[in-house]
């Protein structure tokens, strides 16, 4: 069909539009999507704007003192004016050499770590026993479980100075209970004026009074793991030692790394206990970090030496916490 003729003799197009061919390619630019600002506002900044009253008050409580405390351990700041008026010095690193060179700071920070180590270690085994001891069906179990409560429940100031009664040289239960039983040698028997005795006495207050809290999560825990599991092994021929070493123990594994890492930080401030007990006599040897960070901050009014030792006792259990959270990434890769 050919067009129809234009005027002047000329042919113009059709006013039919021609077909598009399906194999021909849109050579026209592709825009971008449109951004949604609404959701955006919605995904990004809503949640933000949510959490920011915490987050201001979270750096406010736990953020400036921890910047405060970490500028005061590099000055001598000492007495009151110090803190009102700003009277101090910057002296870099010197509290933190007098740490390690002074032997009763040193020997108090030596102390921290074995110390805390090894209550972290008895508050585990303990926890773990009362918690298998309590996924058992026997009569009791209820009066038991109350009677684990208790200690966690007591204030550890109070309790501290029931066990101080309790351990009396003169008028104590234990050192009464001990004679009678024929040792002799424990009639009259001060157990606070000895290094190893006193810190033997503050080692069973601290796990008596943390283990609670193990052994609640670690029984809340055991409920979890699948009775058909048990049963497999128990017809596998299995002993019950077997059983919580290859099944029990690596099924719990991420929880008790969790229950580590706040047992230590638990274990390693502890002040209460020595303090009552103790005071971190004699002549300062049972002191540990937090008692050691009273005396010299509080009592005696040196703030950048009080500030030093906390900045220490920080940095350890930073440390450790990231030793532990570390191990706990390794066990999901692997898991």
């Amino acid at each position: 069909m050919t067009e129809p003729a234009m005027p002047g003799g000329r042919r113009g197009r059709s006013l039919v539009p021609r077909p598009v061919r399906p194999d021909t390619p849109d050579r026209s630019p592709a825009r971008p999507p449109a951004r949604s600002w609404r959701r955006i506002f919605d995904d990004k900044l809503f949640p933000l704007l949510l959490i920011a009253p915490a987050l201001l008050f979270i750096i406010g409580l736990v953020g400036y003192p921890v910047v405060r405390t970490a500028w005061l351990s590099f000055t001598d700041a000492s007495g009151i004016r110090a803190l009102t008026e700003g009277e101090m010095d910057f002296i870099g690193f010197a509290n933190y050499i007098e740490i390690f060179s002074n032997p009763i700071l040193r020997r108090s920070a030596i102390t921290t770590v074995v110390f805390g180590l090894i209550c972290v270690v008895g508050t585990m085994i303990l926890g773990i026993a009362v918690a298998l001891l309590l996924n058992q069906p026997f009569r009791g179990r209820k009066v038991l479980g109350v009677l684990v409560l208790l200690p966690w429940a007591i204030p550890q100031i109070a309790a501290s100075f029931v066990w101080q009664w309790l351990f009396n040289g003169q008028y104590g239960v234990v050192n009464w209970s001990l004679t009678k039983l024929g040792f002799s040698g424990f009639e009259d028997f001060s157990w606070f004026t000895q290094f190893y005795t006193a810190f033997a006495v503050v080692g069973i207050v601290v796990i008596w009074q943390s283990f609670p809290f193990v052994t609640l999560a670690l029984l809340a825990g055991l409920q979890t793991i699948p009775n058909d599991v048990i049963e497999a092994a128990k017809l596998d021929g299995t002993t019950a030692w077997q059983r919580l070493r290859l099944i029990t123990l690596p099924m719990l594994k991420p929880l008790l790394l969790v229950l580590v890492v706040i047992s230590t930080i638990w274990d390693f401030k502890m002040f209460d206990q020595v303090w009552v007990l103790t005071g971190g006599g004699p002549a300062r040897r049972t002191e540990v970090l937090s008692v050691s960070t009273y005396v010299e901050g509080i009592t005696q009014s040196q703030w950048g030496m009080g500030s030093a030792l906390a900045m220490v006792l920080f940095f350890i259990l930073i440390v450790i916490t990231i030793i532990y959270i570390k191990l706990i990434r390794e066990e999901e890769q692997i898991s």
